[in-house]
């Protein structure tokens, strides 16, 4: 049986590594192909940035809460927030023509995942969620590891 794996961690860029190395351990007992799970991990990264950056607008301590799953040959990132809500409406990847640092996260995002949802229907922040359907079957984790 393959169980999500849940961690928290402060909105601070110091921690996004834990969520990486995490997310890459995660991908690999599932044999998830290299290429595809640095995508994956990628997309978390970009994502749990935005948190860091717009939700919580750089005030450090604050909870950014992960679940990673396998759901029907598909992988799913859920990322939670409970700072200030986003306008799913205006996250638009920018052109890629604006030569510039920066802003390329929605676009890695939309361009990685088969399906991205951002929910705010809920009284503070924003649970993200994301998904890639996988061409692989991903095999449980073994008991052993």
């Amino acid at each position: 049986m393959k169980a999500p794996i849940k961690l928290t961690i402060p909105s601070e860029s110091k921690y996004l590594r834990l969520a990486r190395e995490t997310l890459k351990q995660y991908l690999a007992c599932q044999k998830v192909a290299d290429e595809l799970s640095c995508k994956l991990v990628l997309c978390v990264d970009e994502a749990c940035s935005n948190v860091i950056k717009y939700s919580y607008e750089g005030s450090p301590g604050q909870p950014i809460e992960l679940c990673f799953d396998f759901q029907d040959n598909q992988f799913v990132a859920k990322i939670r927030d409970y700072g200030k809500q986003c306008d799913s409406e205006k996250i638009k990847p920018r052109p890629l023509d604006e030569i510039r640092p920066g802003g390329l996260g929605t676009f890695f995002i939309f361009q990685i995942m088969d399906d991205v949802d951002y929910c705010t229907k809920r009284e503070k922040g924003t649970l993200l969620t994301m998904s890639k359907k996988l061409d692989i079957q991903c095999s449980p984790v073994s008991q052993n590891t």
